[in-house]
């Protein structure tokens, strides 16, 4: 379960986020990707540390926005070792194998005050689609957004031989991303 909660959490860590006319500078630091499971009815969180992507998005050009976003699910962790083991090990992650997590999207649309990117999300070589809810504020040159989605485990083939149960591990994952970015 520890494994799936790492394999969940998609960490957005993008190289750059464009603008109509410059493009956005992703501050690290202040971005990650986390996830949140539920073994034997605790919440388990963990997040994924290494990530590239691009992410371009201008709210008056949607029509030309695109992420793209890479995640190496060799760096998820829960911070236990032992959940670690078993999250990154062939039952779960399947780490060493399956090592990159990948979100794309193929379009970005408006909802309310929010926006939703439409997209596939591969893990342990499984290709499902995937709407990602986010929020997006701008102002003075500084640019913060955060998205959640909750995303089956067992659907990524995430939880295998007598990990396939939920009776210990839940099947949902929930993703939490924040990406901050500033104008250079």
């Amino acid at each position: 379960m520890r494994l799936l909660l790492s394999f969940l959490a998609l960490t957005f860590s993008t190289s750059a986020w464009a603008g109509p006319n410059d493009p956005w500078t992703i501050d690290a630091a202040k971005s990650r990707i986390a996830f949140t499971a539920e073994q034997t009815g605790k919440l388990v969180s963990g997040r994924i540390a290494a990530w590239t992507g691009t992410i371009v998005l201008d709210p008056g050009d949607l029509a030309n926005a695109r992420l793209d976003i890479r995640m190496d699910m060799r760096s998820a962790s829960a911070g236990t070792k032992d959940i670690d083991d078993v999250m990154l090990g062939p039952h779960f992650l399947d780490a060493t194998h399956a090592n990159e997590a990948r979100f794309t999207s193929s379009s970005v649309s408006r909802r309310g005050d929010d926006y939703v990117a439409q997209g596939r999300l591969t893990i342990r070589d499984v290709t499902r689609d995937v709407a990602l809810p986010f929020s997006l504020k701008i102002q003075d040159g500084q640019a913060s957004a955060r998205g959640k989605l909750t995303i089956k485990r067992l659907d990524y083939g995430v939880g295998r031989s007598e990990w396939a149960a939920t009776t210990y591990v839940a099947d949902d994952v929930t993703i939490d991303i924040t990406v901050a970015a500033s104008r250079p």
